[in-house]
């Protein structure tokens, strides 16, 4: 997606700034959310309209590629999917208009869970866009943020999801931090590879190789990804949780 793509509906993506230290894993790297518009897009409007023509095509080019996946034109790994539904996920928050922002971002977080069982694991990219998806909804949900890497646009102020988008959401949460620790199971309790009898294959990266590193220390690691994985959604569930109460 490039600027000038989005423009066409009256958006300027702006440049994400680096994550702090403070903000940021050692092992791994969040990215904020961009700034959004001050005020939301108003129904039926040019830009609203462009917006949903561009999310609509964009999402069915997903779909397309993730259909062609390993072939000529569709997607090789789950990291790509990650980096294109990002964008999406940028621009839906740059809009500041939340009954856009819900239902789309909730396709994204759907469509992902099933999208990423196709391919080796890919952790960073993976975590990187639910840690973003998590930071939107959880402002969505409570319309506010304290949180730096989720600037708030006053369009958000005071809205709050209603009952059946935070019963479908908590659902989708649940999939998908039960997928993503049984992805992450599947690879700590795999068996080592071969060490004896393998062929020279050259510079061609192994399965294994497609599965992102996070430590050089294998115990390390897996402890690193543990508690990230734990961290999946952990803002909204834990929002999602105490609004469902007080709705008894």
């Amino acid at each position: 997606m490039t600027s000038s793509q989005a423009s066409g509906g009256g958006f300027l993506l702006p440049s994400l700034p680096s994550p702090t230290p403070s903000d940021a894993s050692s092992v791994f790297s969040y990215r904020p959310l961009p700034h959004p518009r001050p005020s939301p897009l108003k129904p039926g409007s040019r830009p609203e309209n462009s917006l949903i023509a561009f999310l609509d095509q964009e999402l069915l080019q997903v779909s397309r590629k993730y259909a062609k996946k390993f072939n000529d034109g569709g997607y090789t790994d789950s990291a790509e999917i990650a980096d294109d539904l990002e964008k999406l996920v940028d621009l839906l928050w740059v809009s500041a208009t939340p009954s856009l922002q819900t239902p789309y971002l909730l396709q994204i977080a759907n469509s992902f869970n099933d999208y990423i069982s196709s391919f080796s694991p890919r952790f960073k990219s993976t975590l990187r866009l639910l840690d973003k998806l998590d930071r939107c909804f959880h402002s969505l949900i409570t319309g506010s943020s304290t949180d730096s890497y989720a600037p708030l646009s006053p369009a958000l102020s005071g809205h709050k999801m209603n009952m059946t988008e935070r019963v479908r959401l908590k659902s989708v949460i649940e999939r998908t931090r039960l997928h993503v620790v049984g992805l992450a199971e599947g690879i700590m309790q795999a068996p080592d590879p071969p060490t004896e009898d393998v062929p020279d294959v050259g510079d061609r990266e192994s399965k294994n190789a497609q599965v992102d590193a996070v430590d050089e220390d294998p115990e390390e690691e897996d402890e690193a990804l543990e508690i990230e994985l734990s961290r999946v959604y952990e803002r909204s569930l834990a929002e999602i949780g105490e609004t469902l109460k007080r709705e008894e």
